[in-house]
């Protein structure tokens, strides 16, 4: 299956008043691995209509702070695709190789009637199944 890495810095807005990163900033980590991977998969199937795919599950697991400035890593990585789901792991590790937070996030696909929609063969061969 498919995965992409990004590599960030921590902001000072993903900061609490502890100076450790909020527990939402990690999910917003995650967001922007996810849309690295899912704009290089778009672009090799400009034949296929956009997915929609909002988030029916949403999990984090924090093992290790991360503080202001410090510079991490996040990979996202397709784990399953069903008829219209599609679930992704994260992991997000400081430059050392610690493993700071993991996660896992499982999206559907959605027509335009808001209702679970299949995702196409050419989809799913792009995601890697």
């Amino acid at each position: 299956m498919r995965e992409h890495t990004v590599r960030q810095r921590v902001a000072w807005i993903d900061t609490d008043t502890s100076g450790r990163i909020h527990y939402t900033a990690a999910m917003r980590y995650f967001e922007q691995a996810e849309h690295a991977l899912m704009r290089e998969i778009r672009a090799a199937l400009p034949e296929e209509p956009r997915l929609n795919l909002p988030r029916v599950h949403v999990e984090a697991d924090y093992k290790a702070a991360l503080r202001f400035e410090d510079e991490v890593d996040c990979t996202v990585r397709i784990t399953a695709v069903g008829r219209s789901s599609i679930t992704y792991a994260y992991r997000v590790c400081t430059l050392d190789g610690a493993e700071a937070v993991t996660g896992r996030i499982v999206a559907v696909a959605i027509g335009d009637d808001g209702r679970p929609s299949e995702i196409s063969p050419g989809w799913k061969r792009a995601l890697g199944v």
